[in-house]
């Protein structure tokens, strides 16, 4: 089983420009998925109603760069699980980031568009439990 790793509030603050550049790409790539799903479901609805089949390449063309975009998506996801952040919500940008406090493990909590971090939680207890720092 491999170790967890645990971040300071301050550690965690550190990540938080990182994180903000990655969740944006996350956010941009999950935008670009959705137009894709749009523009695929057009060109399909194109091909059945005019029974020719001019759309295949445009319809592969979709497959390829949907497939593209998937798959940075996923690169960006381990990159964040790989620094020990638990990407929550990529929508939200919402992640937990794993603490140790009092013998017990917590997560700090944050999301994009927050300063800093400024939250915490029990681990059971998720984003509706977020309790302030202070």
């Amino acid at each position: 089983m491999e170790k967890q790793n645990y971040f300071t509030v301050d550690e965690a603050n550190h990540k938080i420009p990182w994180l903000e550049a990655v969740l944006q790409d996350v956010a941009s790539l999950g935008k670009n998925i959705e137009r894709l799903k749009l523009d695929l479901d057009n060109l399909l609805r194109k091909r059945s109603s005019n029974g020719h089949g001019d759309t295949d390449q445009d319809v592969a063309d979709n497959h390829k760069e949907t497939d593209a975009a998937v798959g940075r998506l996923r690169d960006l996801a381990q990159e964040i699980s790989g620094s020990g952040i638990i990407l929550r919500d990529s929508e939200r940008g919402l992640v937990d980031f794993p603490m140790l406090w009092e013998g017990r493990e917590v997560y700090l909590c944050w999301v994009l568009g927050e300063s800093s971090i400024q939250f915490w939680h029990e681990i059971d207890t998720g984003f509706v439990g977020r309790q302030p720092l202070v």
